[in-house]
């Protein structure tokens, strides 16, 4: 995001999602439609807002609740952001989904990696929208402050071009 309105618009959204925080959803037709929309488009929501720990609390309120059993998942991020600790909320339980960010979408700067972790039912937010299935990307929203232990399983070269 880039501009001169850049400021006003990341204190606008700010705004917007502390407020949606403060509110907890009984309609169970938003909430779906919510899921839905926050798979197709977090990674720009979360670029907008800038403040992870404000997006994971909201989240927590907004998208239907994981109560399942531990699960092995796996995360394709972005190197750099790792190691400044911004690990993102997406997650899967398929290898190979986590392998398509690493080395494609996540792999600018100085490339990606794939990570791993046990997701419990205290760490994972929400299982996969129905969407995500369809993608077949089966996307766990995970709140990474509540890992215990993250490990990097591989790297990938920065994306060319």
């Amino acid at each position: 995001m880039n501009g001169p309105d850049v400021a006003r618009h990341r204190n606008e959204w700010r705004t917007f999602i502390s407020d949606l925080a403060a509110y907890v959803p009984t309609n169970s037709v938003l909430l779906d439609r919510f899921h839905t929309q926050w798979h197709v488009g977090h990674h720009h929501i979360r670029a907008l807002v800038d403040d992870d720990d404000l997006l994971m609390d909201m989240l927590w309120k907004w998208l239907p609740r994981y109560n399942g059993p531990e699960l092995l998942l796996y995360r394709g991020e972005n190197l750099d952001r790792f190691e400044l600790g911004r690990i993102g909320t997406a997650w899967s339980d398929k290898e190979s989904v986590a392998k398509m960010f690493a080395s494609g979408l996540n792999a600018e700067g100085r490339g990606g990696v794939i990570l791993e972790t046990i997701g419990t039912a205290k760490s994972i937010i929400a299982g996969p929208s129905a969407h995500s299935i369809y993608l077949q990307e089966y996307e766990y929203t995970l709140d990474r402050r509540r890992l215990s232990t993250v490990s990097v399983k591989c790297h990938f070269a920065p994306r060319r071009g």
